[in-house]
């Protein structure tokens, strides 16, 4: 049986480390908070300049596409069936 003495220091002790853990854990938590609050709006920045250089290269590559048909063989036989066929429509008319 445990005498009133090691109880007592036994107490203490979980005083200590609870005391300890309150000391060390506040600065602590508010230093994390601190850099978290920091480097958030500049995540942010980042994920959208990212977003929009991607939305950038996309667009020019449809346009390089674009470009590309417009300017093959193919796209200009295209073009000049769709301008014969509209003549044909206007003539009908």
């Amino acid at each position: 049986m445990k005498t009133f003495y090691e109880i007592m220091i036994h107490k203490m002790q979980e005083l200590i480390i609870l005391l300890s853990a309150i000391v060390i854990g506040i600065p602590l938590g508010l230093i994390v908070g601190l850099v978290c609050w920091f480097k958030f709006p500049f995540q942010v920045y980042w994920e959208a300049r990212s977003k929009l250089a991607q939305s950038r290269i996309e667009k020019a590559e449809q346009l390089i596409k674009q470009y590309e048909k417009d300017n093959s063989n193919e796209g200009m036989w295209d073009r000049h069936i769709e301008r014969m066929k509209s003549k044909e429509n206007n003539y009908d008319n």
